[in-house]
């Protein structure tokens, strides 16, 4: 027999529906990986507490806010601008809307309601609020609906803001670049109101 005839009569190595099938299992194998990739980079944010939110929130409590300071003389929060006194307190809607108000220094503020994550879900600064004062009650939407119900008339000139999930920290900000300036701001945020505000609903 010649070498010819020996090519034509032996068989491959790797028949095609063999390798057919490995090549199935390798596209198997990587569309399982970056399935699992994709599901790891979605639950990330959701499961980890060492974010920017977390940090924050480890670092106050619902009774009043805390005073954030760059220079270590607070909890240190990395990334706060130091032409702002930072003051912050965690929102708990659970049992209670939070009641925040204050009057701020004469120069610029800003207070922004934070989500887990990072989400802003609402802000006012000095130029927005009424007089320059903040006045503002918290609520889940179950809460909103019984103050709607009972029609406080002192709460007229009350910012209401609803909020999807019950855990929010507040984050006020006085513009405050002079050591003089720190001072007066640091004294308004000790007298700022952070708290749980029950309502009762309409008799």
């Amino acid at each position: 027999m010649s070498i010819a005839d020996e090519l034509r009569t032996s068989r491959p190595f790797l028949s095609w529906g063999t390798l057919g099938s490995l090549l199935a299992w390798a596209l198997g194998v990587v569309l399982l990986a970056a399935a699992v990739h994709i599901v790891v980079v979605f639950m990330v944010p959701r499961m980890t507490t060492s974010d920017g939110w977390w940090r924050i929130a480890n670092a106050t409590g619902q009774d009043g806010f805390t005073l954030l300071a760059p220079d270590g003389k607070g909890p240190a929060i990395a990334g706060l601008d130091p032409l702002f006194v930072h003051g912050a307190c965690r929102l708990s809607l659970t049992e209670a809307p939070a009641s925040l108000s204050f009057s701020g220094p004469n120069s610029f503020w800003s207070l922004a309601l934070y989500l887990k994550r990072g989400t802003v879900l609402f802000s006012v600064n000095d130029r927005t609020a009424i007089e320059g004062q903040l006045d503002m009650l918290v609520v889940n939407p179950i809460q909103n609906t019984i103050l709607k119900e009972s029609a406080a008339a002192e709460l007229e000139e009350t910012i209401v803001v609803e909020a999807p999930q019950p855990d929010l920290i507040a984050l006020v900000r006085f513009y405050a670049p002079t050591p003089r300036e720190r001072q007066i701001a640091a004294e308004h945020l000790e007298q700022a109101e952070c708290a749980p505000a029950p309502i009762q609903p309409a008799g």
